[in-house]
């Protein structure tokens, strides 16, 4: 799961606030005021058919996102990928348990 932050209007304390945007993947999973902790998410039974339907097209879009990689840098592309290939299994996992735990 990442965090982004951004300004936006709070529904609670009706400020114009920092927020933090939680994403799993790149889906919007939740939004936190941080003033007053007011807490806005989407539900599991809303978030994990998203989830997998943006998992199918990451995973289908992957090769042509490889090749577009390796082609501005082949050697930055070739020392990296070992590691990024290790990564993979493990970020899903956490992305898609944050799901769950909701």
């Amino acid at each position: 799961m990442s965090i982004e932050r951004a300004d936006l209007q709070c529904d609670r304390c009706d400020l114009v606030t920092e927020h933090e945007l939680h994403y799993a993947g790149r889906l919007l999973e939740s939004v936190r005021c941080t003033r007053c902790g007011h807490h806005i998410g989407l539900t599991q039974r809303a978030l994990v058919p998203a989830y997998l339907h943006d998992l199918e097209h990451r995973v289908a879009s992957k090769p042509q996102r490889l090749y577009q990689r390796a082609a501005r840098d082949p050697r930055g592309f070739l020392t990296a990928l070992p590691g990024a290939i290790l990564r993979q299994p493990g970020k899903f996992a956490r992305e898609f348990w944050s799901l769950l735990r909701r």
